[in-house]
């Protein structure tokens, strides 16, 4: 994607009402197969995205959670992402920028009942673990855990193709390639940066949950950003993977199937 100018806010209007047959398929698309890759990640049971686990572990800092603190800072973050886009890429911003932030999450929730009432859930029931500190019961997790990779990837790839815009968040990497730097690397610096703050944020927590002159090792910290089947705001192996391979996978798929769907060449 080249470098290009911020459209006025006549054209800026414009982008939400002129488009082709062409755009909105890929971005229907692309947000179908994203749902369908973020639904099988969290039956995988081997962590969460990066930046939904950040939010996860912000909210475990906010006193007297009343189980809205997520989604309260998701708005929020959301919201003030989407003042930056505007500022810096409002190119980016159009259809896509609403479908994914207001629709994609039904969509997920329904995926997922669905994957539950046919028994899609290969982390759940009993049985001991094969690797304890990853959270992996069977090989059957990895798989997920590798094939929702490539879906979500996939997914970023189709709908950001047809140039609806895309979410804030996704959306940072592709301002940073509007001012001629690489995408792989920027998607990985957004993803790598969400793990660091869980971290911080993970660590600030159990400190705070610990009693008073309790000795704290290496071995205990790293049980505590690990350990925990329900609880969404630790760091799994999908955690890491994600991290490592979103932005290239992206970039793969950009390349080789988004671009050509398109009918463009996509760098």
């Amino acid at each position: 994607m080249s470098k290009s100018k911020q459209p006025d806010m006549k054209a800026f209007f414009h982008q939400f009402t002129r488009f082709s047959a062409r755009q909105l398929i890929l971005m229907l698309a692309g947000n179908l197969v994203l749902a369908l890759g973020v639904a099988l990640f969290g039956q995988a049971g081997l962590g969460n995205h990066p930046f939904h686990t950040m939010l996860y572990a912000a909210g475990d800092l906010v006193p007297g959670d009343t189980g809205w603190n997520y989604t309260l800072l998701q708005i929020l973050l959301n919201v003030v992402l989407l003042v930056v886009i505007f500022l810096a890429g409002r190119k980016h911003i159009g259809p896509g920028t609403i479908v994914n932030m207001f629709l994609l999450s039904p969509v997920i929730n329904g995926l997922t009942i669905l994957m539950n009432a046919i028994g899609l859930t290969p982390a759940q029931g009993e049985g001991g673990y094969l690797i304890p500190w990853l959270g992996l019961k069977n090989g059957w997790q990895l798989v997920m855990e590798i094939a929702a990779t490539i879906l979500i990837s996939l997914g970023i790839s189709l709908y950001q193709a047809g140039d609806l815009g895309a979410a804030p968040y996704d959306a940072l990497p592709l301002v940073a390639v509007d001012h001629g730097k690489p995408f792989a690397p920027w998607r990985m610096l957004c993803d790598g940066s969400c793990l660091i703050l869980t971290v911080v944020f993970l660590v600030i927590v159990g400190f705070q949950s610990l009693p008073a002159g309790t000795p704290v090792s290496f071995g205990t910290f790293f049980s505590f950003l690990t350990s925990g089947d329900e609880i969404r705001s630790r760091i799994g192996l999908g955690t890491v993977i994600t991290v490592f391979c979103t932005g290239p996978f992206i970039h793969f798929f950009d390349r080789t199937i988004s671009g050509k769907l398109a009918g463009k060449s996509r760098q």
